[in-house]
């Protein structure tokens, strides 16, 4: 009798069988959709540097986009929604907080349903920003992070 070991795909976190996903009780399907997106989600921003950069410089108010250093992908942070691009920002005169490092956090449209019901990106992050404005003004005693700015896809931008 020959052992063999089962066949697993991948999935954002972990691999798994097929044995394991009939007992789970989520579309295994779309969840396997999701490493490939990723990548490519992420190949897709490394490969728009220089409009990420532009982004920054507008909202930071600097003069170059010399000044911004984009963190490698491997350093890239992600959670379930979110992927927050860690940026350097080089000589830095009219910053109001210490250090010199900023996250730039963007959704993951795939995580959102962005392609079944779109929009679904740019509600979240309105919701999100007002927010922070709200907490802002009405809970100044609780730390958050500082919010320069958002924009949506659209091209709207605060």
């Amino acid at each position: 009798m020959s052992s063999t070991t089962p066949k697993t795909l991948r999935l954002l976190r972990e691999e798994i069988t097929y044995s394991k996903a009939r007992r789970e009780e989520v579309d295994i399907l779309l969840r396997l959709q999701h490493y490939d997106r990723q990548e490519a989600f992420f190949d897709s921003l490394s490969n728009n540097q220089d409009a990420i950069k532009a982004v920054i410089v507008h909202h930071l108010g600097l003069s170059s986009t010399n000044q911004c250093q984009i963190a490698d992908v491997e350093d890239w942070l992600h959670g379930s929604f979110n992927v927050c691009i860690p940026v350097t920002i080089k000589d830095w005169k009219t910053r109001t907080q210490p250090g010199t490092r900023v996250l730039l956090r963007l959704p993951l449209p795939y995580k959102l349903g962005e392609d079944v019901c779109p929009g679904n990106s740019d509600e979240k992050i309105r919701c999100e920003a007002g927010t922070y404005a709200w907490l802002q003004e009405n809970c100044p005693d609780i730390p958050i992070p500082r919010l320069y700015g958002f924009a949506t896809s659209d091209g709207d931008t605060v």
